[in-house]
């Protein structure tokens, strides 16, 4: 459950749309598949009947015409004739059986094709050729005795030959008997099961002993076994993956077995039926799974949209990037959201221009409790007192502090030229030359193109006074040099000021942006350039431990405007 929570609503709602979809789908055709399956199995069962039943007649028929036929020699006036009259002379014998017996035999033979031979068996001690010999010649025969017994003819399968055998009546007034013994080739006889052969079926027929007379396919020698308990005239069952077909002949005593495999199913009707499912079922995946995309995509979509433009306001992009005409739940949702950044972006602008409002104030507070008149005046008395009294440095400080408060109070404007910022930053680094015995260097390069844009006021002397106080002050194997320059590009500048003292850590920097300190530090610096100028100006720092500092002051390119001339 917990991955089903933590998914993805896209693939959630796949994979709940495809369990619904899927799932009766494979129950159905499941169910279908059994359902035909069945179907052609009793089709495949009912038509192996027929063919079973076809082959068993024809089977029969061909017997009766055999059994007719040796009736009819038996019965004959020519056989009865010659095995019952005593002829008087081996001449009399000879014609007799040249112009009556061996016509008779040879016209049937030319008729039915399928015979080998046709053979009597008298008492008499004659013979001639292979048609006529002595009863002796069977006597040690297996089925001798058997058909002595009885009345009807007996079939024989002896080898590849088919023997259809029966006792001749016709002798017995006399207390003499006659057997007459007809060959039929074994494949003649057989015929009727040649259309029925096929490598998923098999054919076994057995003799009234439950001797093998004829097999196609080679069952195992225990399925012959199995498949004798089978003695209905019609009996079905289920063997093995396939089912056996009984019938018995009445007119021989046999037993047919067939055996149709059920794989002889599956590679036909079945086989088909099951590729025509598995095609419907994989085009109607296919459809549904098209479905289920669409319509997840016209509701995740707006949804993915929708959390792309949480994500940007989460990173500080207050832009509302989706919009929706739609009356459902997600479309409301939207329009919501957009309101609800609306509405933000409003309160920031309310409360950017209160901080504006409120900096200047403190500005102006600061800047009012200093009666700029008097202090020029009395830092004018002491630089003249200085002079007439020879003390130079003094005279030389008084007149940068002069600087440093004209600059700084700015005739109370938040803003001024680069220059004068510039001029401000000098005059206060005069000033700590002079108190540290002049044991650090100044190096200033700006170009006077870059000194004439404008400038949020007392920007610089927060950062130089840093560099002296956490840079250089903590040297004490090399002099200290401070170094400020510019750069521009089509619409920013940026103000590097960089010292070599002994650096700060990450800690340190990221106090000194982001931690309130007394004094206007330089959070204060970087606060005030931001509500002034917009997020993506401000101060950067870079420092290595040992090394040194760089400040870095991006600003918008604005070229100053005078607003006291």
């Amino acid at each position: 459950m917990k991955i089903l929570r933590n998914m993805k609503l896209r693939y959630k709602m796949i994979l709940i749309y495809s369990l619904i979809a899927f799932v009766p789908l494979v129950i159905v055709d499941t169910f279908a598949m059994q359902r035909i399956g069945h179907l052609v199995n009793e089709q495949e069962k009912s038509t192996s009947k027929n063919m079973i039943k076809v082959a068993k007649n024809a089977l029969d028929g061909d017997i009766k015409v055999y059994n007719n036929l040796s009736n009819y020699l038996a019965y004959s006036d020519t056989v009865g004739n010659l095995l019952t009259y005593q002829f008087d002379s081996e001449y009399d014998l000879y014609k007799a059986l040249t112009t009556g017996f061996d016509p008779l035999l040879t016209s049937v033979s030319n008729f039915h094709t399928d015979i080998s031979s046709i053979t009597v068996y008298s008492q008499k001690n004659i013979s001639h050729s292979t048609t006529l010999m002595p009863l002796s010649k069977i006597q040690n025969e297996s089925w001798y005795n058997q058909v002595k017994k009885s009345n009807d003819p007996l079939w024989i399968v002896h080898g590849k030959n088919v023997l259809n055998v029966r006792k001749m009546p016709i002798l017995e007034r006399k207390g003499q008997l006659g057997i007459i013994a007809i060959t039929i080739n074994y494949d003649d006889v057989f015929k009727s099961f040649t259309n029925l052969k096929n490598k998923n079926y098999g054919i076994y027929i057995a003799d009234a002993k439950g001797n093998v007379i004829y097999n196609h396919q080679n069952f195992e020698h225990g399925y012959y076994k199995d498949m004798l308990s089978y003695k209905q005239c019609v009996a079905l069952s289920k063997k093995k993956d396939g089912h056996v077909l009984t019938k018995s002949s009445e007119e021989t005593g046999w037993t047919l077995y067939y055996y149709n495999s059920f794989t002889s199913m599956s590679d036909n009707t079945v086989q088909k039926t099951t590729q025509f499912m598995i095609v419907v079922v994989f085009i109607s995946s296919l459809l549904m799974a098209f479905a289920i995309w669409v319509t997840s995509r016209g509701i995740v979509a707006r949804l993915e949209a929708l959390q792309d433009n949480v994500k940007a306001v989460e990173e500080g992009a207050l832009e509302v990037t989706v919009t929706s005409e739609d009356q459902d739940e997600i479309g409301s949702l939207i329009r919501g959201f957009g309101e609800m950044i609306n509405r933000i972006k409003f309160l920031i602008e309310e409360v950017y221009e209160s901080k504006i409002k409120e900096k200047n104030f403190e500005m102006r507070a600061l800047q009012q409790q200093i009666n700029p008149h008097f202090l020029y005046n009395t830092l004018s008395m002491i630089n003249f007192m200085a002079i007439e009294s020879g003390q130079n440095d003094i005279s030389k400080i008084t007149l940068s502090l002069s600087d440093f408060y004209r600059t700084a109070l700015n005739k109370g404007n938040n803003t001024c030229s680069l220059d004068d910022e510039l001029k401000n930053m000098k005059a206060y680094l005069d000033i700590q030359q002079m108190m540290h015995d002049y044991d650090f260097e100044l190096d200033i390069e700006i170009d006077e193109e870059i000194r004439g844009y404008e400038s949020p006021n007392l920007i610089l002397q927060p950062i130089v006074e840093n560099a002296i106080g956490h840079g250089i002050d903590l040297l004490e194997e090399r002099k200290g040099v401070i170094k400020v320059y510019a750069t521009e590009n089509e619409d920013q500048v940026f103000i590097m000021v960089e010292d070599n003292g002994v650096g700060m850590d990450e800690e340190t920097k990221h106090r000194m942006l982001n931690e309130n300190s007394k004094g206007y530090g330089m959070r204060n610096v970087n606060q005030r350039i931001k509500l002034l100028y917009g997020e993506e100006y401000g101060l950067h720092i870079e420092s290595v431990i040992g090394e040194g500092t760089l400040v870095t002051i991006r600003l918008p390119k604005i070229v100053f405007k005078n607003r006291n001339v």
